[in-house]
């Protein structure tokens, strides 16, 4: 079973790079050569691949344990993977951020401590596994973030994006002494 990076966060990431990114070009256009524009724009679409590459983490469960995959074509450099065997989780703990927060590691017979993954699309079955698999109580765990701080977050983006179209457009019909 698969578990991958929830929807909303993958998006709202999305929208944000695009909506900081975007003026790069329009101000560039107004200030240099057109060839540094296009070699801006081609610097932009690799750094949203790479964006798309840390994006597209899966958690997969199956009857041995966990493990955080990626698909082939991203690069070695932007890999986070893991993987716990059921076997060896001991206990689950919480721990405090420095925000305030709470996140909670797999703790392993061995001491090992891995970060269980809470960002991901279907949070309440992946813990449903966990609970069926290990034995341990989970009921009380909760997302680290919850899901309106991103909707939050992705209508700023938004709006952030709209107002980069409203300035493009006044950029681009504009004379060119601005």
């Amino acid at each position: 079973m698969g578990f991958p990076l929830s929807p909303l966060i993958r998006y709202t990431i999305q929208a944000l790079y695009w909506a900081l990114v975007l003026p790069l070009p329009m101000l560039l256009s107004r200030q240099a050569d057109p060839v540094w524009v296009g070699s801006l724009l081609v610097a932009l679409l690799i750094g949203w691949g790479l964006l798309l590459g840390s994006l597209s983490q899966q958690v997969n469960v199956d009857d041995q344990g966990m493990r955080a995959t990626y698909p082939a074509w991203v690069p070695a450099f932007l890999r986070q993977e893991w993987q716990v065997q059921w076997s060896d989780v001991e206990r689950i703990e919480p721990r405090s951020t420095s925000q305030g927060g709470v996140v909670y590691y797999w703790v392993t017979q061995a001491g090992d401590c891995v970060l269980l993954p809470m960002r991901v699309a279907g949070f309440k079955r992946l813990l449903a596994e966990v609970q069926r698999h290990t034995g341990i109580q989970v009921d009380s765990l909760r997302p680290y973030v919850q899901p309106w701080m991103y909707a939050l977050l992705g209508f700023f983006a938004l709006l952030l994006l709209a107002w980069d179209g409203v300035i493009a457009l006044l950029v681009w019909t504009s004379p060119a002494t601005l």
